[in-house]
C-alpha cells in the first residue's frame, strides 16, 4: 500500500462517521459487506475506482474529496 491508499482508507472512514453511518448501512448501499469496507477504511485492501466514485455519490461528496491532502 502507497501512502496515498491509506490517507483514502481514513478519509473514507471519516466520511462515514461524519454522516453518522454505519459500515453495514454503507456496505448496504455499495452492495457489499461490512466487512469489506473494514477492509478499505483500514487500508487492508484497495477500493477500486468505480466503488470509490459510487461511495462519494451515495456521500454527496466530490470523488476529489478523498484525495485532499
Amino acid at each position: 500500500m502507497t501512502p496515498e491508499d491509506c490517507r483514502l482508507g481514513k478519509l473514507i472512514s471519516q466520511a462515514r462517521e461524519e454522516r453518522n453511518l454505519s459500515r453495514d448501512e454503507v456496505g448496504r448501499m455499495l452492495g457489499i459487506s461490512a466487512e469489506q469496507v473494514r477492509r478499505f477504511e483500514e487500508d487492508r485492501e484497495r477500493m477500486p475506482a468505480g466503488l470509490l466514485y459510487r461511495l462519494a455519490e451515495l456521500l454527496d461528496l466530490p470523488v476529489t474529496a478523498f484525495f485532499r491532502s
